[in-house]
């Protein structure tokens, strides 16, 4: 499938990643920065705001250190997002605070957020991200999992984590499902779009699965490149720059840079997340998603989990 889309500077193609922030610290995170700056590829990278109260480790912006370095990164022109405020539970007022703590140090609000794991606050989670009757299996897995009350989530009103009012207020876009393929766009062509049945988001958009190091660098082979290329599509990667990138030596792994070398020689439009996610809303006359739409993506994603597991066994 070939995109009629006219990208920027005459490109073939778009390309960004999603980074979430999940045990990131500078020793494990910046060669990856740095390299990507040095090529020209800009990306997003998320940020807590609080120290981690849960089981991931990592940076916050309570880190003086840290904090200067994620300022180095969004004067280059990276785009730093949300991750949550922190890892754990967290009340919404902490919440409330933590959003004008992140304006306070950065000078805007996070633009873009994405969900942390379990988080009790997170933004129609769990059961409450999936269409009838996919959501109703959810449910019966969860249960049969864990036997545990499901959360009540950062959209429910009434509960001490609800803050959805505010990320309606200040944050855009949304990450939901994450697809197998590089091709973002062709496995949900209407992204970013809204649905009236969650109406505490604006926008919602996927991403492709390049989770780890290994998930990463197949993802981005020659081969998927062409392929990209060829149907003049667009990729969001989600990943974890601080899983396998960078090791203990602070060397940044040599797979990786050969295939950000073969990136950054094509004729891409490399931005972060927002900016590209702004540039397809500009061209849409509705952004509102029917249920059949909603359904047939998520059935999309329940294959591709399955994918993911046959060749990864993760």
């Amino acid at each position: 499938m070939k995109y009629n889309i006219s990208w920027p500077n005459r490109a073939k193609f778009a390309f960004t990643v999603f980074d979430d922030t999940d045990n990131s610290t500078i020793e494990n995170c910046k060669p990856v920065y740095d390299y990507l700056i040095q090529r020209g590829i800009l990306t997003t990278k998320s940020v807590w705001v609080y120290p981690s109260r849960g089981s991931y480790l990592g940076g916050s912006l309570a880190d003086r250190r840290y904090l200067e370095w994620i300022r180095e990164l969004d004067s280059s022109g990276v785009e730093v997002g949300l991750h949550g405020v922190g890892d754990g539970n967290f009340s919404r007022n902490e919440i409330i605070a933590g959003l004008e703590e992140f304006e306070h140090k950065l000078g805007h609000y996070p633009k873009i957020h994405c969900n942390h794991a379990a988080n009790p606050d997170n933004l129609y989670w769990g059961v409450g991200r999936f269409v009838f009757p996919i959501n109703l299996v959810y449910k019966v897995i969860y249960f049969l999992k864990g036997r545990r009350k499901l959360p009540e989530g950062g959209d429910k009103k009434g509960s001490v984590y609800f803050w959805g009012d505010a990320a309606s207020e200040k944050i855009k876009y949304v990450r939901n499902l994450t697809f197998t393929g590089v091709n973002t766009l062709k496995l949900d062509p209407k992204m970013p779009w809204h649905d009236l049945t969650k109406p505490f988001v604006n926008y919602w958009f996927s991403s492709s699965d390049g989770s780890n190091i290994k998930v990463f660098n197949d993802l981005i082979s020659s081969e998927n490149l062409d392929k990209l290329e060829s149907e003049g599509g667009a990729c969001i990667i989600y990943t974890h720059f601080a899983s396998g990138f960078v090791d203990d030596q602070g060397n940044l792994d040599a797979n990786f840079k050969l295939r950000i070398d073969d990136l950054a020689t094509r004729q891409g439009w490399f931005v972060p997340t927002g900016q590209l996610l702004d540039f397809l809303l500009d061209q849409k006359s509705s952004t509102t998603v029917s249920y059949k739409y909603r359904l047939s993506r998520s059935i999309v994603w329940i294959f591709e989990r399955f994918k993911k597991y046959l060749t990864y066994r993760m």
